[in-house]
């Protein structure tokens, strides 16, 4: 493996605000080839920039609270009334 095979490509210059499609405001949107999605969009509202998470454009629509993290106890079950049936072994 070369070294240049490690060294990503450089990542094109973002779209500028006035070239940006309706209601777009994440300063980090770049256009892609359909001219609609961002380039750094990933399917479930991620996004590829490390610097960021979650998309801020699906963040908008989706709310903010869409994705969080359910608390489980230390067994691994979730918290009482985050999601936990229970069952027959149920007892804490």
């Amino acid at each position: 493996m070369a070294i240049k095979d490690l060294v990503r490509p450089e990542l094109p210059p973002p779209t500028p605000a006035a070239e940006r499609p309706p209601n777009i405001t994440c300063e980090k949107y770049t256009r892609g080839e359909d001219g609609k999605r961002c380039i750094h969009f990933q399917q479930g509202g991620t996004c590829a920039l490390p610097d960021e998470f979650v998309c801020t454009e699906w963040q908008k629509h989706n709310g903010p609270n869409k994705r969080t993290l359910q608390e489980h106890k230390k067994d691994g079950r979730p918290v009482e009334g985050e999601g936990w049936r229970g069952g027959a072994e149920e007892g804490g």
